[in-house]
């Protein structure tokens, strides 16, 4: 009696069950059908407004547009010393707060809503005003276009908007090369506003205040991110800091808010250890063997001096191939310059020897006698 009064319980709870599962996924579908509404109906009430898209929200007043930025480095390709740029693919980060969307009561909007936030797509960002940002050291850059293209924005309750896009650049990177193979590099990516002065549009990191070292706050709030599976064959990024600075980027229209992200790399040296400094050391210690070599084996020490000198000439010559043509002396130039210096010595010596060995049949020697006949003809 017992087991069939169990049976009679769970055949009723699952009509329960069943109907939860309807209602919410009527809720969830309806929830969704009112996001989607909701936002068509922001975007055409905000495309009604004169020229929404093309200024930015405080263009009327007095006040400037604050714009905050965070960069997340997914990926740092290559650091080129021979063009001097380095190549960095990237999440930027923008958000900023559009007051001409206020009027339209977000917070009465929101309500009903699951989340704080709607999303734009890609093609409903173009409808509203963002950002007129470029580079100034960017040498080539592209926005990612597969499958679709890599931007999303998203719109809160108070009216702000994140915007998020995906984003490969290659920059300018100058670099001073004098302690090389042993230097310490930093490049940096230069964010301005293009058509506005900083009376019109201001930049910010995000999440800080104050110029800061990244190591000094956490990594969510930290403003610029770096992937930890980051590699690079000759280079070690060691840290990044967030700074801000000011440039004259049109000359009457004023100073720029500008904001500087900069990466810190230290060169690993084993390569070129492996590959140039041992090399090196035993050439020389090779041009060496031609002092235990008799004086009289001329052939072998002459051939032994003039290879051990070409093979560093060519040695030079070719870790200087991938290195830019600079008008200092650089620290593997003074290296190269004294290996050079010790194996021609050694060329030298053999020469010096050569003829202080063979004084005593030269001392005789007259250049008269070459010229002279013989009385016996």
């Amino acid at each position: 009696m017992a087991c069939q009064t169990k049976q009679l319980t769970c055949h009723h709870r699952w009509p329960v069950i069943a109907v939860l599962l309807l209602v919410w996924a009527s809720s969830v579908t309806e929830c969704s059908k009112k996001r989607s509404k909701l936002l068509e109906e922001i975007l055409n009430a905000a495309e009604s407004e004169k020229d929404f898209k093309n200024w930015p929200p405080l263009y009327d007043s007095d006040k400037a547009t604050n714009v905050q930025v965070k960069i997340y480095v997914d990926t740092i390709d290559s650091v080129n010393e021979a063009t001097m740029d380095f190549t960095v693919s990237m999440l930027l980060h923008l958000r900023w707060k559009d007051e001409r969307l206020v009027k339209f009561n977000m917070q009465q909007t929101f309500k009903g809503l699951t989340t704080d936030f709607l999303e734009f797509d890609s093609a409903n960002i173009k409808r509203i005003w963002v950002p007129d940002l470029f580079f100034p050291n960017e040498k080539k850059a592209f926005f990612h276009e597969v499958m679709i293209t890599n931007q999303i924005s998203r719109l809160y309750k108070d009216a702000s908007i994140l915007h998020i896009s995906r984003l490969s650049m290659t920059l300018s990177c100058p670099m001073n090369l004098r302690f090389y193979p042993f230097d310490k590099q930093f490049c940096s990516i230069l964010i301005m506003s293009f058509g506005y002065a900083d009376d019109k549009i201001t930049l910010d990191w995000m999440n800080v205040t104050e110029p800061i070292q990244s190591t000094e706050i956490d990594q969510e709030e930290n403003p610029i991110m770096v992937n930890d599976d980051v590699e690079l064959p000759q280079f070690k990024v060691t840290g990044q800091s967030a700074e801000r600075c000011k440039k004259r980027y049109h000359q009457k229209s004023g100073n720029h808010s500008c904001l500087e992200a900069k990466f810190y790399l230290e060169r690993n040296i084993t390569y070129y250890v492996v590959q140039m400094y041992i090399p090196s050391i035993l050439i020389v210690m090779l041009s060496w063997i031609s002092f235990w070599l008799n004086v009289n084996s001329v052939p072998g020490r002459i051939s032994l001096g003039v290879l051990t000198v070409l093979t560093m000439t060519t040695q030079s010559s070719a870790v200087n191939a991938s290195l830019p043509r600079v008008s200092y002396t650089k620290a593997i130039d003074v290296w190269m310059s004294t290996c050079l210096v010790f194996v021609f010595c050694s060329l030298l010596e053999f020469a010096v020897v050569n003829v202080l060995s063979r004084k005593d049949s030269l001392r005789d020697f007259s250049i008269r006698r070459v010229f002279s006949i013989p009385k016996r003809l």
